[in-house]
């Protein structure tokens, strides 16, 4: 399973906010809007839409870790590849909760630490990176996934890791079985605010 059929099978209409939305040419927040007209999609990114020639109507600048919305407001929130950009992991994830409606679900992917590209790179070639961008701050395994979600009070529909393994620059497709189904370059969460909260 990729990224975004990760993200299109876990997600709710309604109001759904694409955090980090700017990032590869707002991609990801264009297919949103194409497929989910019948929703109101949001964005939130730390820079202006305007650098990148883009005019969404419902784009703020601001910070994940102190959203600019109000309390339950949202059905689906997505963090593509923003939870490793954060010193404050659970501060950002409390934050989803906060602006989730009770039983709204936070999709996200990030990359896998144990992903086999990597683990080859470490154990071959002795080369410890940091998974492709020298702004990531701390990368995550499925189990660490699992507990941040928990302990913001999500409760945790499923972690995965994509079947995609990266080879100089090319891609290829890793079969799911033993330890290989958890060592795609990408971990998969979803989750989902409790109703009552």
């Amino acid at each position: 399973m990729q990224r975004t059929d990760f993200l299109f099978q876990h997600l709710q209409t309604g109001k759904i906010l694409d955090v980090g939305n700017l990032g590869m040419d707002a991609e990801i927040h264009d297919l949103l809007i194409k497929k989910y007209s019948d929703s109101q999609i949001y964005g939130l990114d730390v820079e202006n839409q305007a650098k990148y020639g883009k005019n969404y109507s419902n784009q703020l600048v601001g910070n994940a870790e102190a959203m600019p919305y109000e309390d339950n407001l949202f059905d689906t929130i997505y963090l593509g590849e923003v939870l490793e950009h954060t010193w404050q992991p659970k501060v950002l994830i409390g934050e989803c909760f906060r602006v989730l409606k009770p039983g709204g679900v936070l999709i996200l992917d990030t990359p896998n630490v144990y992903a086999l590209s990597r683990l080859i790179r470490y154990f071959i070639i002795g080369q410890d990176i940091i998974l492709g961008n020298p702004d990531h701050k701390i990368f995550f395994s499925r189990a660490m996934l699992d507990n941040l979600f928990k302990k913001v009070g999500f409760n945790v529909i499923t972690t995965m890791a994509d079947n995609k393994f990266t080879l100089k620059s090319k891609n290829f497709s890793l079969p799911r079985f033993g330890a290989l189904k958890f060592q795609g370059e990408h971990l998969l969460g979803a989750a989902r605010k409790p109703h009552g909260n």
